[in-house]
């Protein structure tokens, strides 16, 4: 859905990440948050170390699959996407739904 087609407090709570989250540690053995069907993550904030995000999307015209390199704690970037991937050194993201 564009931005144009959500009510106010729909939009409100999509950005909030009302949906709950995924928490990824690129140190544990899953670094990858796949959304279940008809859920997108709508915020990634780095937790820990400097990471590189790697983003798929199902509208690639609204946000494009990207691949962010060097992002610092305590960044968030925001988006929809339904796969992210995080990469680095000792990294852990939380990736919120929305």
């Amino acid at each position: 859905m564009g931005l144009t087609e959500y009510t106010a407090a729909q939009a409100l709570n999509a950005q909030l990440g009302q949906g709950g989250y995924v928490y990824i540690d690129q140190a544990g053995t899953d670094n990858t948050g796949t959304a279940a069907t008809g859920v997108e993550y709508v915020a990634v904030t780095i937790i820990e170390g400097a990471a590189t995000i790697a983003t798929v999307s199902n509208d690639i015209n609204l946000w494009p699959n990207s691949t962010i390199v060097g992002i610092p704690a305590g960044t968030t970037i925001y988006g929809r996407w339904n796969l992210v991937t995080v990469s680095g050194s000792n990294c852990t993201a939380i990736c919120y739904r929305g």
